[in-house]
């Protein structure tokens, strides 16, 4: 039988790399990876990881940026104790340092570069200003594989992206980029919903939930009944059903009591979306 199942997978890959059949463009070798993938020559993830390399190819900074709304930022101006608080509470590793507004990004503080300050192992003289990196800017058109690319050359890990005024739309990571080629990776921008898939927000208002939740289960969760609404089988079904196409990131529509905003997608589905609930009626813990 194990001989029979080789010989099926030694002839379709004879089929895939004889000259005649051989792909001609992008489209053909996609489709190629997956007849390999339903034929069992390779398995789903690997197909969804070669899929991941093509994607990158097309894809743009503006389609895996964290939106600006979502952005943690320090003001320029704040005392050694603010910026650790900030630090503390969010727990990332890395920080818009901003003057005015979001819009006017003065540099990047890691969080590392706080802990001889506040190990009180020497003085911060000039303030957050004088140990602030300077920061990487690029325009939302830029391609994510020239985005990679320079991450990997000149060994930087975020990037402020700016769209074609100058303001800041949102910020882009190594990490982002990654994940369209490995899936999630549990990073600091990301809220921890893999158990469980509704997780409530520190606002207190919130709630961040997880794309693939069923429908049964955020109805049970919210006591609603959006599963009548329409025939999807998951939060990001509905959202996706509501919008009448693929959302972006920094999408929203309310639907019935419930503001739902997209925080997260990539070309294929919507990972992170936070819902807020309008009326007290709600699950509130």
């Amino acid at each position: 039988m194990n001989d029979i199942h080789e010989d099926e997978h030694s002839s379709f890959l004879s089929r895939i790399f004889n000259k005649k059949s051989e792909p001609t463009n992008q489209n053909e070798l996609e489709q190629v990876i997956h007849e390999a993938s339903e034929n069992d020559v390779i398995d789903e993830e690997t197909e969804d990881m070669i899929q991941g390399i093509f994607d990158i190819n097309r894809l743009r900074v503006s389609d895996v940026m964290i939106p600006n709304s979502d952005i943690i930022t320090i003001n320029v101006n704040a005392t050694l104790e603010e910026a650790a608080s900030v630090v503390y509470q969010h727990g990332h590793s890395r920080y818009p340092v901003i003057s005015e507004d979001k819009d006017h990004v003065v540099g990047i503080l890691l969080a590392k570069d706080l802990i001889p300050y506040t190990a009180n192992l020497k003085p911060l003289e000039g303030g957050i200003k004088a140990i602030i990196r300077q920061p990487v800017i690029v325009p939302e058109s830029k391609y994510v594989k020239s985005m990679l690319k320079e991450f990997q050359q000149n060994r930087f890990h975020i990037a402020i992206v700016v769209d074609e005024f100058g303001g800041v739309s949102g910020l882009v990571t190594i990490e982002d980029i990654l994940e369209i080629i490995v899936g999630d990776i549990d990073d600091e921008y990301d809220t921890q919903v893999n158990h469980p898939n509704i997780v409530k927000n520190k606002d207190g208002q919130s709630y961040t939930v997880d794309g693939v939740t069923p429908i049964e289960e955020f109805d049970e969760f919210f006591n609603t009944k959006f599963e009548d609404l329409a025939d999807v089988d998951t939060t990001a079904g509905l959202v996706t059903h509501m919008l009448g196409k693929l959302p972006q990131v920094g999408e929203s529509v309310d639907i019935e009591n419930f503001s739902f905003k997209v925080l997260k997608v990539s070309d294929r589905r919507v990972h992170l979306i936070e819902v807020k609930p309008q009326n007290s009626d709600t699950k509130k813990d």
